[in-house]
């Protein structure tokens, strides 16, 4: 069992990081205390089997592995559903991904994913009607499966998205979400704010969960840790303290200021 999954049974906020890549960084996500570590497959240059890598790497350690997967949910190409995702799904899940983040542009694309939470490719050997069962078992009491909302069609349909069965919740992107709120890396705005509570508020009454992330205009530890503490004020359930190499960032940064200063 995931301690994920404990917490969120229990009613307990979990936290983790995004990585764009890198088995190694696993180990200390783990050994820092986190919950979860999703995989960032839409802006890096990860492939298939460095996620193979990751997630098997995750799961030794009973670290929960997402995958956030290719999309881009904006732009003249949003009106077209995406099919690729259950394509994708089926890949990642053999690669050793637990849940599945995409970014989204209407209901649609959320509900062509809906079934991948029984689906009972692992990437392991089934060789008898017993190890088949045993699967799909799995997937139905493991799976997570986040549909992410930082497009005005997302946010316009978020009740209609976690009305679908199979959908365990929403991932509330803050950063591009507040961008087109209108509200560029203003996390903290009122209707950015309001959005999220919406959010948790549906989620909540649908038995539902909301994953929601710390921003990139909060470029110290004590930031991040404010923002987190805003989003777990709304309701959160799952807190993204930003992604691996931007926490390096700062830190790097932090030490080459001082440095400089000395």
């Amino acid at each position: 069992m995931y301690k994920l999954l404990e917490n969120i049974r229990a009613g307990r906020v979990s936290h983790g990081l995004m990585g764009k890549g890198g088995p190694n960084l696993v180990q200390h996500l783990a050994s820092a205390g986190h919950e979860f570590v999703i995989v960032d497959m839409m802006h890096s240059n990860v492939d298939w089997t460095e996620l193979s890598h990751m997630a098997w790497k995750a799961r030794a350690e009973g670290l929960y592995p997402l995958v956030r997967l290719p999309a881009n949910p904006w732009g003249s190409g949003a009106a077209v559903p995406d099919r690729r995702f259950s394509v994708d799904a089926e890949r990642a899940f053999g690669s050793g991904a637990e849940g599945l983040i995409w970014s989204i542009a209407s209901v649609e694309e959320a509900r062509v994913m809906a079934h991948m939470g029984r689906d009972s490719h692992q990437g392991a050997p089934v060789t008898s009607a017993q190890e088949l069962q045993a699967a799909t078992e799995h997937s139905s009491n493991t799976r997570l499966l986040l549909p992410l909302i930082e497009s005005i069609g997302a946010l316009e349909a978020l009740e209609e998205i976690l009305d679908i069965d199979g959908i365990s919740g929403v991932f509330i992107g803050c950063t591009d979400l507040a961008e087109v709120m209108g509200h560029p890396l203003d996390y903290l705005h009122p209707q950015v704010l309001a959005a999220v509570e919406r959010a948790c508020k549906s989620a909540k009454a649908r038995g539902k969960i909301v994953l929601a992330n710390t921003g990139y205009a909060f470029p110290s530890i004590e930031g991040q840790v404010e923002h987190a503490k805003a989003l777990k004020k709304c309701g959160v359930n799952m807190l993204m303290l930003q992604t691996v190499e931007f926490n390096l960032f700062m830190i790097a940064k932090s030490i080459s200021d001082g440095v400089r200063a000395a």
